[in-house]
């Protein structure tokens, strides 16, 4: 199971850090969002292989949470709920080398 001891720590956000894995066949993403004194941590989960520019944001699952330590442990808490919840869509991964990927950069696409 993802444990918060594997996630980088607080301190990774506040300088901008960008945190990605995977557990099973679910892919996630954790970022600092917003203008400071507003920053948010978002909290992005989808279905694996992809990586998140490769994958649309209609099939993300993204939340938001409080920019502190509380938030950061709200968050590795909402991504252990995320893989119970879709647990028959994470076991279920395609082959990378199987399927063409759309890149999804910010408002413009790329087929490759």
């Amino acid at each position: 199971m993802i444990d918060e001891k594997e996630i980088l720590p607080f301190n990774f956000f506040a300088y901008g850090g960008v945190y990605s894995g995977s557990h099973g066949g679910m892919r996630y993403r954790i970022a600092r969002i917003g203008k400071k004194p507003d920053f948010q941590l978002e909290v992005s989960v989808w279905k694996g292989p992809y990586c998140y520019a490769a994958v649309s944001p209609e099939q993300r699952i993204t939340q938001q949470f409080p920019y502190s330590e509380e938030g950061r442990s709200a968050a590795i808490e909402w991504l252990l709920q995320q893989y119970q919840a879709h647990l028959p869509t994470w076991e279920i991964m395609e082959n990378i080398l199987d399927a063409p990927i759309t890149l999804h950069y910010a408002d413009s696409e790329s087929k490759a």
